[in-house]
């Protein structure tokens, strides 16, 4: 009979061991998944605010370019203007025959170049 009580002791002691086993192994598996968990939070709010930022510097670069376009159209409408305006008109009329187009443009140059 004692042989009997051994046996159950042993048992009783493996089921214990088991669930003490199984309990532990839960408990170390859960707190690695809750790391893991935080960790991949972390590098998720990570990957957030480094597009929160691309798309930030992105938008002053947008900006900084409608900028300059709109600088460049500014200058091409005043120069246009500049250069459509009557007096031109009536200038170039005067210096260069109207059967000869290219004669406009050497006359302009060759003035220039004479008054500088």
């Amino acid at each position: 009979m004692e042989w009997a009580l051994t046996f159950a002791a042993f048992v009783i002691g493996g089921v214990f061991g088991y669930v003490g086993h199984s309990v532990l192994t839960r408990r170390h598996q859960d707190k690695n998944q809750k790391q893991q968990l935080e960790q991949t939070q972390l590098e998720l709010s990570q990957y957030k605010q480094e597009v929160v930022d691309h798309f930030d510097e992105h938008h002053k670069q947008l900006t900084e370019l409608t900028n300059l376009v709109n600088k460049v159209n500014q200058q091409w409408h005043t120069s246009a203007s500049l250069l459509t305006s009557p007096t031109t008109e009536n200038h170039l009329a005067d210096i260069a025959p109207l059967d000869n187009p290219s004669a406009v443009t050497d006359s302009t140059y060759t003035k220039k170049a004479a008054s500088i």
